[in-house]
């Protein structure tokens, strides 16, 4: 049996990705195990760095109609910039004794009058000056501003350290520029050029507003220079603002989340996905402050209810971790012993090797935890259940055997955080009472449904799923 590929994963889940990011779910949690070398923590920065490895050009250097990207704008800027468009308008100074530029006879009359001084020399004259700051010059400024905070800034780890990011080669690459100067990167064209461009300089951006009908006005440009540079800042836009397609969203969960490695970063996301799904027509909402919050991938109310679900976290309102006082313990057996190695293995980790180390005799962090809260009074939330999730990506019977192990254990030792009581009373441990659970795997070339009065399931790629909660 094939294991699920990360292109039908892909698939499966691009449409959900750009569904759930126009609602305001989060994923930085999972963009931070799909990246680990890479400094992301969160979804604005992920997406402003696929917009500048987008690239139309096909393999022979030729764009499809109408469609353009980062890269390839980038390839034909130093060519085309030297054709920017500009616009005159008479400029009016006022001289004494001498004409500088032409006269203008009516402005210099009034001037004359104004004084009360006909017949003095005063000459008000007109020279043309010419003037960068039309409209699809500022839409090319506010491109490149943003692709250029977005190199300097975003990438700016990468740029120093090309030989440990490859896949930036196409702007950190001399040979790769496509311009007459091969010891430039497209990086360097990109510094010269917004730096020390004359005209580019002219440009100010604080005076002006860039609006949307200012975009849509550039779009139809004569030039494709400019139009071109309005259909990528509307892209931009539309991107900061998590206004994306399905092809969008699968490019950037191929391209930019996950490495080939990584599959197993999207066979969790199907998951959280297809529990999502369950809750048809919630409104979704990003917690305040969501960047102290980064595991919480969504939250909602429904019913009187509040839903918090998590990504490979404890949860909000949750611990997964389990100590031993020495003083509860019997004079010897085996959590005695246990207790005996992990005080001298702190003792010995901090002297020998120069670190500490935890007594906590059992933690972990499942990969998926659902919290339901039911509301008492106004403001006024309380734990009702939980869901525990743990996520296999694998055929192996045993890897398999070994997750099932780690659910069992998250749902029988999960605690409330601030009480440290256990979210399960004693006689209904593993009964499925305030905490479910399930288990997902990938397909498996064998039945495994749940006895009989058996409440855990183990869930397979492509099975049914249905509300965990």
């Amino acid at each position: 049996m094939v294991k699920a590929t990360a292109e039908a994963l892909l698939d499966e889940i691009s449409d959900d990705f750009h569904t759930y990011l126009r609602k305001g779910v989060r994923f930085d949690q999972v963009i931070g195990s799909a990246h680990d070398e890479l400094d992301i923590d969160d979804i604005e920065t992920l997406l402003r760095i696929h917009f500048v490895l987008t690239d139309a050009e096909e393999g022979d250097g030729t764009r499809s109609s109408g469609d353009v990207g980062v890269l390839d704008f980038m390839r034909r800027l130093e060519r085309r910039i030297r054709r920017m468009k500009t616009t005159t308008a008479p400029l009016s100074s006022e001289h004494r004794g001498e004409a500088r530029g032409r006269i203008n006879w009516s402005k210099t009359v009034r001037t004359r009058a104004r004084t009360g001084k006909l017949d003095e020399p005063i000459f008000v004259c007109d020279r043309p000056e010419i003037r960068y700051d039309i409209d699809e010059n500022l839409v090319l400024k506010r491109l490149l501003s943003v692709v250029h905070d977005i190199v300097t800034d975003d990438l700016a780890y990468a740029r120093d350290n090309p030989d440990d990011y490859a896949w930036l080669d196409t702007w950190t690459d001399p040979t790769r520029t496509g311009t007459s100067r091969n010891r430039e990167s497209l990086v360097d064209v990109l510094d010269r050029l917004y730096q020390q461009n004359v005209y580019l300089q002219r440009i100010d951006l604080d005076a002006s507003d860039i609006t949307a009908r200012t975009i849509e006005s550039v779009k139809r440009s004569r030039s494709r220079f400019y139009s071109d540079a309005a259909v990528l800042l509307d892209r931009y836009r539309q991107l900061m603002n998590h206004d994306l397609n399905s092809a969008d969203a699968r490019e950037i969960l191929n391209h930019t989340i996950v490495a080939p490695e990584k599959t197993a970063v999207l066979f969790e996301l199907y998951w959280i996905f297809r529990i999502l799904n369950q809750y048809d027509g919630v409104q979704y909402r990003v917690l305040a402050d969501s960047r102290d919050d980064l595991s919480t991938v969504a939250s909602w109310e429904q019913n009187g209810l509040r839903f918090v679900l998590s990504h490979d976290a404890t949860g909000k309102a949750l611990r997964f971790d389990e100590s031993v006082e020495s003083a509860d313990l019997d004079s010897d057996g085996y959590l005695y012993r246990m207790n005996e190695v992990l005080a001298r293995w702190q003792s010995l980790s901090a002297e020998a090797l120069g670190r500490g180390g935890s007594d906590t005799l059992w933690g972990g962090r499942p990969d998926i935890v659902l919290e339901q809260y039911r509301e008492r009074s106004e403001d006024d939330w309380k734990l009702d259940r939980v869901f525990v999730g743990e996520v296999k990506y694998t055929q192996n019977i045993d890897y398999v055997a070994t997750g099932l192990r780690e659910l069992l254990e998250y749902m029988a030792l999960v605690k409330h955080e601030s009480t440290d009581e256990y979210v399960e009373q004693t006689e209904n441990v593993l009964n499925s009472v305030r905490v479910t659970g399930a288990l997902f795997v990938d397909e498996l070339d064998q039945a495994t449904a749940s006895p009989p009065g058996e409440n855990i399931e183990i869930v397979q790629y492509g099975d049914k799923t249905d509300q965990v909660l």
